[in-house]
């Protein structure tokens, strides 16, 4: 995991020339600024575009694909082949930075193509490095692996030692992660020599350090500990702080194996701090996690325990979630070890919910690369038809030609014809039909247009139906996968432990107890995904009728009684008993309970329930309003949005949104309108207005 996360920074590295800090760049950016005002030669402008292009990387991946737009459309007005290529890539490097893949891949393959029509090798090798780690990014290393291969080929033969190291490193670091040791260990002994060759101390060190990770897999402790001494070596003598940590965190890894635990922690320790005051969040958690490991191997809980939640905040923090499942996973370990079940229970359900999230982006990651064969397949599809248009367009264009030659000779011979004979009658029955026979051919032609923009509009309106019924289909799986599938493992889990005797009867009763609210709440929320699931895909039925909306809010409540007596709510039905709505009772009946349901479960014990309703400019106006602890700002805007969101009520219920998108859907559907309004702590007040039935 953490050769991966060295990887890519070494890919940015590679491709943005440099390795500074934002502070640095942002400085930077303010010269070629500067400079750039300054230059009035279009051909002049374009190395300080390139470079602004580079050094807006990690600060603003927007500018930095306009600037490397800019510089692309000088080089094409100025024919600049070896430039062409190289925007687009940069173009390109702004979307697999924002890992929007899709199109990090288009603008690469696009350099690739311009790469190789204008002959520039180098950027041919760079393109299939970028193909490269976009398919590792979908983890496709196969996919990954052959396109490195391809650019170490062009490396080799153009003696390109800076892109020969970083491919190799990068093959290296992929069979690294595929646990291929004795194949990552030869790529990464290729890039060394290059280092020693070029006497780059920075790629020796680092080399020295990818040497020692391989050696330590291969439990070949003295050649690891032999590795990591030299790039520790280098990297004090660069005073590199970030290099000093990684080659520490090694030798610390390595000794807590061996049981030198002390010595791996005064060395762990000193990588902690590294990575702390160079604000590198994701290697501090790394060492958070060995470190932990190695109070774990002491049997020393509090100090593990503690190390691992701090690891597991700074993975929220960063957003990720394979580092998040790691640090999951430590407290699992602790936990079972230090005999606190109901701990490593809880932490074993964030674990799995984790790592459900995890599958489905690698879904999404398969789809996206299967995505790219078939766009590819339909480019060449495309282009075979581009070639046959344009093979029937040469043929009409000799045709013509040809038509037109043979129509200048007989104007030709008629014309002497004429001089001889004087026959204008015939002379003109000639042009007349010559005439009608070339207006025929241009309504032939225009049927055959006509015919082509129907097969255009027929096959866009099926590609937009298709898009939609799948946008359904994937928000309907990555739903149902994340929040039915967590409560199964866990009482799969949960029988486990008792079946094993690691959890008492007594412990078993709670356990359930508990279980038992989240099941129930499970099937509520089933209930409304298959209602919204089922409108999306074969639409709703309006069925509108009269009917009194307090009779209907009157049922409701006594549903729910139970859970207003459970919580001590006063709940004031004030809804007018003239009050008759003209719309679906069904849908109507379905909103009613959601919007109930929300505020019985999000209002504390004690609080109060209003329903009012009035009537005015022929629409029924109904409130809902509830003494509960409020909607929090920043959830407002999203709460008639289908993104997946979970939230908890005051006795730890779950809340899903999908009921409320599926309310404003029933409402709009019955030419209504709903809306809301709310403070933190103050309670929430739900708005719907409808028709009025007796108006």
């Amino acid at each position: 995991m953490l050769l991966k996360s060295i990887f890519i920074l070494l890919f940015f590295a590679f491709f943005l020339g440099a390795n500074v800090t934002v502070l640095a760049q942002t400085k930077e950016i303010d010269s070629l600024t500067i400079a750039l005002s300054k230059t009035e030669s279009e051909t002049d402008k374009i190395p300080i575009l390139r470079a602004l292009s580079v050094a807006y990387s990690s600060v603003d991946v927007d500018k930095k694909f306009e600037y490397a737009k800019q510089y692309l459309l000088i080089a094409e007005k100025h024919h600049i082949d070896s430039l062409i290529p190289m925007a687009y890539i940069d173009m390109g490097m702004k979307y697999g930075i924002k890992t929007e893949y899709d199109s990090a891949m288009f603008y690469f393959g696009k350099g690739l193509k311009t790469a190789k029509n204008k002959n520039v090798p180098s950027q041919i090798a760079r393109a299939y490095v970028s193909i490269g780690y976009t398919f590792d990014r979908l983890d496709n290393p196969q996919a990954s692996i052959e396109n490195y291969k391809l650019a170490l080929q062009i490396f080799k033969r153009i003696k390109h030692n800076r892109g020969l190291n970083q491919t190799y490193i990068n093959l290296g670091s992929l069979y690294y992660d595929t646990k291929e040791y004795e194949i990552a260990e030869e790529y990464f002994i290729q890039a060394l020599k290059i280092a020693e060759r070029t006497k780059n101390e920075g790629a020796l060190a680092q080399g020295y350090f990818n040497l020692g990770g391989t050696s330590f897999k291969l439990g070949k402790e003295d050649q690891a500990y032999n590795f990591y001494m030299k790039s520790l070596e280098l990297r004090e003598k660069m005073d590199d702080l970030n290099g000093i940590a990684l080659a520490k965190w090694g030798l610390g890894e390595l000794f807590s194996k061996q049981g030198k635990f002390k010595e791996a922690d005064k060395l762990l320790q000193i990588a902690l701090k590294n990575n702390q005051i160079i604000q590198n969040k994701y290697q501090e958690t790394v060492v958070l996690i060995t470190l932990s490991r190695n109070y774990l191997s002491q049997k020393n809980y509090k100090k593990a325990e503690d190390l691992a939640k701090i690891a597991s905040v700074n993975a929220k923090e960063m957003k990720s979630k394979g580092i998040g499942v790691l640090t999951l996973e430590l407290l699992i370990d602790i936990y079972k070890e230090s005999k606190n079940f109901q701990k490593a229970f809880k932490y074993q359900t964030e674990a799995i919910a984790l790592a459900d999230s995890l599958d489905l982006q690698k879904a999404k990651n398969e789809f996206i690369f299967k995505d790219f064969e078939r766009i590819r397949s339909e480019n060449t599809n495309l282009e075979k038809s581009n070639q046959v248009i344009s093979s029937k367009n040469l043929s009409y264009k000799k045709l013509i030609i040809i038509i037109t030659s043979l129509l200048v000779v007989v104007i030709v011979l008629l014309f002497l014809y004429l001089r001889k004979v004087r026959d204008k009658n015939k002379i003109n029955e000639i042009l007349n039909r010559q005439k009608s026979e070339i207006i025929e051919i241009n309504d032939e032609l225009e049927n055959l247009n006509e015919e082509l923009k129907t097969q255009n509009e027929v096959t866009n309106i099926q590609k937009e139906e298709l898009a939609r019924i799948n946008t359904v289909k994937n928000k309907f799986f990555s739903i149902v996968s994340h929040d039915l599938r967590s409560p199964i493992a866990t009482l799969k889990m949960l029988f486990d432990l008792y079946s094993n005797g690691q959890v008492s009867r007594e412990e078993m009763d709670i356990l359930l107890k508990k279980l038992e609210e989240n099941i129930y709440n499970t099937a509520d929320f089933l209930d409304n995904l298959l209602e919204w699931s089922k409108s999306q895909l074969e639409g709703m039925v309006i069925n509108p009728e009269e009917f009194l909306i307090k009779v209907l809010s009157k049922e409701h409540i006594n549903v729910l009684n139970s859970q207003i007596i459970q919580k001590k709510l006063t709940v004031q039905n004030n809804f007018s008993d003239e009050a008759m709505v003209y719309a679906d009772k069904n849908m109507i009946n379905v909103v009613l309970r959601n919007v109930l349901s929300n505020s019985i479960k999000f209002c504390k014990e004690g609080d109060s329930i209003y329903l009012e309703s009035k009537i005015e400019n022929n629409k029924v106006l109904l409130s809902i309003k509830d003494t509960g602890i409020g909607i929090p700002l920043e959830d407002q805007e999203q709460i008639f949005h289908l993104e997946y969101s979970v939230s908890k009520g005051t006795s730890g219920e779950k809340g899903h949104h999908i009921g409320l998108v599926l309310c404003k859907d029933m409402i709009e559907q019955n030419n209504g309108t709903i809306w809301f309004e709310s403070a933190l702590n103050l309670g929430t007040t739900f708005f719907i207005e409808l028709p009025c039935g007796n108006c």
